[in-house]
């Protein structure tokens, strides 16, 4: 087989090897080991008329074949680009040299595959543009070089997985240039009779060839995907291998290449994509194999200037105006302390007020001020923050395995190492989140139903609603607007544009959180579902609370029944649609996540996703009647509960190597039962930290978990998770090359995502998210005293206070923030205490 593959790549790209400078010269080239027919040379520096065909004879039958291009000088004189003079036999020895001995083909031969100059081609402009592109090309001139030089000529590396080719995308995109008399170059009768001149520009067009073999007799057998690693050492066909790869869902296909040709601008995709299948009709019968392409619209592209959409300019305004007023009111919060002059404000005014919201160093200092609270719930901080980075490290593996790769075998055999869990079922992490969220809305609520024996449950929609949804407005208009012009790439409008699309098409689920229901295949950003199910399950949450504290058994009952039924739902929608246990993260299910159907069933709508957030409540309930109660957990209970939590944890990842391994057949009812416990036992686990640490059961962990500065990047995580996937689409959007997977360039690459978010979700914080919920408490009735005491300490700093001590006294005071508050004594508004704890419940 590979001779006869490589064959195919040979008769499109082996002008390569023998390209030099005087290749088009009307000297005859000769060589001891290869003799190159040059019929009617002394033609190729005449223009190509427009009646050029390429005209591909062949006998299958008895094997023989010639290809020929035939056209008109513009003087009428006929010539012959491709050697005709006989049909001679291709050889089926595997010896390239032999080969081409006997197909008497020349250069120019080749030169034509790369030029849109095929009948086939409708379009008269595109094969006028190819004429000129061939001729001068033959001419060696320099930007018909460059256009050729930026296509990819031989594949490497298709049996490794290695399907991609990407040539040279900036090289081909800045060619631009004007051809014709206006620009001094020679042109044909026609186009001097029409004083024409052509602008050519260079358009890269990303192509995809799909081959396979021509199959004689009885259908080929089916191959035992468990020993596979013979492969490795037999001597076998390579179609065995390829045939593998199209069985095995972890591996790559083999049989589908991608190459980037460099083309005139006048050509569209459906074009080329009939140039090449005309070529590949021809070709492909001589080697045994059939091969289609298939270049689609948004993988042909030119370089084109900068230009705001109307949409992008009033976004761009809106950025500017929250950054004026954040400066301007962040000035105003600080010229006392540079200048020395106090504000004498005993009492702050509303204006006073506004202002402090938008106000930078106001925000700062709450980011920065931290106060142990008596319920020791700050270890969620540090839950939270380390979940996030396994979650942006997780999707960061997700971005890269879909796209191109230069090692998919290291790749396909990580699929089958136990330890590779850790990294391939990270989509479990999530559910860490579920759980936070549900443990906070319930422990919060019961404690404020204690205190005030009532809550406006419509009021606690409306703070969850506006605390979540502004700066998420300008993320999705970000996705919908600007990010498609802030960069390029061979694969920028296959995944940017199409982002953009779907951003463009459904942005209004997003901000009804109806997107996980409503034409999820159209999801804009692709981490979004989390958000929608996450509002879904706090709406439902209050009349369960409710009840846990009213009516104690009827509460448990009901919390036990809803979480019976989500793992119910869950099992039988795996079984009744034979989806697959977990969302596997195979490179061909990566390449388009959204379109997986276990993605959409399965992974992301709320009722297939509600367990751990009942287990969540379980657990804040639980934690509610230790903290009311006093009561002290047995060590051998805590013993017990870190046993249990550690089997929980570690049992859920590495269980799921079962579902990864090669050769598998499916089994409807594992897959159904693993996907309604697995998230269940993951739940469990993480909840008990949450209790043990916060009641001194783990003191092991805690000093990691509230370290000051994780307390404040905990703070950031919503921003962070919302600005992640952007990062990360733009780096694999804009490669120009494939991407070699390995451990090292995970975590390297990671780590870069993880300070970037962080960079991106400060500054959305204090232009969007800080000022918004400081804006929503004054209109709503949740500001503090305390708040206002502290604005007053502020504003009246001694003249000679000056810059040093406001950094030391004043942007650095210990008050209590966010889940420090989730104690009673320190919250005036349930409202605000428990959507302000539970808001940065961010997941995958």
């Amino acid at each position: 087989m590979a001779p006869k593959v490589w064959a195919l790549a040979t008769l499109l790209a082996v002008v390569a090897l023998f390209w030099a400078p005087g290749s088009f010269g009307d000297e005859e080239v000769e060589s001891t080991t290869w003799q190159v027919q040059r019929a009617a040379m002394t033609t190729t520096e005449a223009s190509i008329s427009q009646s050029d065909e390429v005209a591909v004879h062949q006998d299958v039958g008895g094997g023989n074949a010639s290809v020929n291009v035939h056209g008109d000088i513009a003087g009428g004189e006929s010539y012959s680009v491709f050697s005709s003079s006989s049909e001679v036999a291709v050889p089926k020895s595997p010896d390239y040299q032999l080969l081409f001995e006997h197909a008497g083909l020349n250069l120019t031969s080749f030169l034509a595959l790369y030029a849109p100059i095929s009948s086939s081609i409708q379009n008269e402009e595109c094969r006028k543009q190819g004429r000129l592109y061939l001729r001068e090309l033959q001419k060696f001139t320099l930007w018909a070089s460059q256009m050729f030089d930026s296509t990819t000529k031989f594949p490497l590396g298709v049996l490794y997985g290695s399907t991609a080719s990407m040539g040279n995308f900036d090289e081909c995109t800045l060619v631009d240039v004007e051809v014709g008399e206006a620009a001094g170059d020679v042109v044909s009768r026609e186009e001097a009779q029409e004083g024409g001149v052509v602008h050519m520009r260079g358009q890269y067009c990303l192509s995809r060839i799909n081959f396979d073999q021509k199959i004689k007799g009885a259908p080929r057998s089916k191959l035992d995907l468990r020993n596979q690693e013979f492969l490795r050492h037999a001597n076998t066909s390579s179609w065995t291998k390829i045939q593998l790869a199209a069985q095995d869902p972890s591996r790559n296909s083999r049989n589908e290449v991608h190459w980037g040709f460099c083309i005139p601008s006048a050509c569209s995709a459906s074009d080329w994509e009939a140039h090449l299948n005309y070529v590949l009709n021809h070709i492909a019968p001589m080697l045994e194999i059939h091969a289609v392409a298939t270049v689609e619209e948004k993988m042909c592209q030119v370089h084109e200037p900068f230009e705001l959409t109307v949409g992008g300019f009033i976004l761009g305004l809106v950025f500017g105006f929250f950054l004026m007023v954040v400066s301007a009111c962040t000035l105003y919060d600080v010229y006392p302390y540079l200048t020395g002059i106090p504000r004498d404000i005993k009492r702050p005014k509303l204006i006073h007020k506004l202002i402090h919201c938008f106000s930078a160093s106001a925000n700062i200092e709450k980011l920065l001020t931290y106060k142990e609270s008596s319920d020791g719930l700050e270890c969620i901080h540090g839950l939270k923050m380390m979940s996030l980075c396994l979650i942006i490290m997780g999707h960061r593996l997700m971005f890269n395995l879909g796209s191109p790769l230069t090692n998919p075998e290291f790749i396909e055999s990580f699929y089958r190492k136990v330890t590779a869990m850790i990294l391939l079922n990270g989509p479990i992490v999530v559910d860490t989140f579920f759980a936070i969220s549900g443990f906070l809305v319930c422990y919060l609520m019961i404690q404020e139903y204690e205190k005030k024996k009532r809550i406006n449950i419509f009021m606690l929609y409306v703070h969850r609603y506006v605390r979540l949804t502004p700066v998420y407005m300008v993320v999705l208009a970000f996705y919908t607007t600007l990010l498609v012009k802030f960069g390029s790439g061979p694969l920028w409008q296959q995944k940017v544009g199409l982002e953009a699309e779907r951003c463009s098409e459904s942005w209004w689920t997003n901000v009804l959180y109806i997107n996980n229901y409503v034409t999820p295949e159209k999801m804009c950003m692709f981490q979004s579902w989390y958000i929608t199910c996450d509002m879904h399950l706090f709406i439902i949450s209050p009349p369960i609370v409710y009840l846990l504290w009213k009516k104690p058994l009827f509460g448990k009952i009901l919390l036990l029944t809803v979480t019976v039924a989500s793992m119910v739902v869950s099992f039988l929608v795996t079984y009744t649609k034979r989806l697959d246990a977990l969302l596997l993260l195979y490179m061909k299910t990566l390449s388009d996540p959204i379109s997986n159907d276990t993605f959409r069933s399965m992974y992301i709508p709320t009722h297939t996703r509600a367990s751990p957030y009942f287990i969540g409540m379980a657990a804040g309930y639980a934690k509610y009647l230790i903290q009311s109660k006093q009561m002290k957990i047995p060590k051998v209970a805590v013993w017990l509960g870190w046993m249990i939590a550690l089997v929980c944890i570690e049992g859920t990842v590495f269980s799921a190597w079962v579902f990864y391994s090669p050769g598998r057949p499916y089994d409807a009812l594992q897959s159904a039962l693993y996907g309604a416990l697995h998230r269940i036992t993951w739940s469990i686990g993480t909840s008990w930290i949450i209790i043990a640490v916060s009641t001194g059961n783990g003191d092991f962990l805690k000093p990691f978990l509230v370290w000051p500065p994780i307390i404040t990047l905990s703070r950031m995580t919503y921003c962070a998770f919302l600005s992640h996937g952007a990062l990360q689409l733009y780096t694999v959007a804009s490669a120009r090359s494939p991407y070699y997977g390995s451990i090292y360039h995970l975590i390297w690459l990671s780590a870069g995502d993880i300070v970037l978010s962080f960079g991106a979700s400060f500054v959305l914080t204090l232009l969007f998210e800080s000022p918004i919920i400081g804006l929503e408490k004054i209109i709503l009735g949740g500001g503090s005293r305390n708040e206002e005491g502290a604005e007053a300490k502020r504003a009246a700093v001694p003249a000679n206070g000056g810059p040093q001590r406001l950094l030391n006294n004043q942007l650095f005071p210990n008050v209590a923030l966010e889940l420090e508050s989730s104690s009673s004594r320190h919250r005036k508004n349930v409202t605000v205490a428990v959507v302000e704890t539970c808001n940065h419940g961010e997941g995958m």
